[in-house]
């Protein structure tokens, strides 16, 4: 009897025990559980004042501009459309003179059996075609060109001008475009500040010297120390042809 009484008292002392355990670690599970989940109720609140904040801010930014602000600024556009028209209206003056004087020199030039017109540099030692490539000996002899002919070096000069003054008429029409953008974006209104701002920065980016120049605002590379670099489209109403300087492959 008394080792059937021991042998339950020990059964029973081993069952509380283990219902003691068991309750202990469903504790501490349940305190786990609590310490998660205040840990994701933090983290979820952080998440939206992040979100708060940064949508305040976004808000903030994106004020729409004013109406003075885009009055402002389309007073800028249309100066610059004035000083862009002006300047067109300089450069296709400017190249018609040169391609004038290019026309003579072409209509002077010593011409090969196969039609190319050819210019001799002005030591003699050298020729060239129409197209600014030079030809051997064996094509043409330089000396079989009469010294009263243009030469090279003229006609390159004249032929430098042309290119330059294409590409600052390129860079007109493109110029012209971009402000005829910015026009239409703020015709369709809702314009933030920023965005005008940002507008204004490329405006003046894109903007070509030709206009620059006109607008009395020089342009960001120029060397203080130096004079402004003379424009593409600046050429002067019957210069000889002799002001304008060797380029290229023209000996010096």
């Amino acid at each position: 009897m008394m080792e059937a009484g021991v042998s339950r008292s020990w059964k029973e002392q081993f069952a509380i025990a283990a219902a003691m355990r068991e309750e202990d670690i469903k504790h501490r599970e349940k305190l786990l559980r609590f310490d998660a989940r205040q840990r994701t109720m933090r983290e979820d609140e952080r998440v939206r004042t992040e979100k708060r904040d940064r949508e305040t801010f976004a808000a903030v930014q994106a004020v729409l501009a004013t109406d003075k602000q885009v009055a402002t600024f389309t007073t800028k556009l249309d100066r610059y459309n004035e000083k862009t028209v002006e300047a067109l209206m300089e450069n296709r003056i400017a190249l018609d003179e040169v391609q004038t004087r290019l026309d003579e020199m072409l209509g002077k030039a010593h011409v090969l059996p196969d039609g190319r017109r050819v210019f001799k540099t002005q030591d003699g030692t050298r020729v060239f075609d129409e197209g600014g490539i030079e030809l051997n000996a064996d094509v043409i002899d330089p000396n079989a060109i009469a010294d009263e002919r243009p030469p090279w070096e003229r006609y390159k000069a004249s032929l430098d001008t042309k290119t330059r003054l294409e590409q600052e008429r390129s860079q007109l029409h493109n110029f012209q475009a971009k402000s005829d953008a910015a026009r239409e974006e703020l015709d369709r209104g809702n314009v933030t500040a920023d965005r005008l701002d940002e507008l204004d920065a490329e405006m003046q980016a894109a903007m070509p010297e030709a206009v620059r120049r006109k607008l009395g605002n020089e342009g960001p590379t120029r060397n203080a120390d130096g004079p402004a670099p003379e424009p593409a489209s600046r050429v002067r109403v019957g210069a000889t042809l002799n002001d304008q300087r060797p380029t290229g492959f023209a000996p010096m």
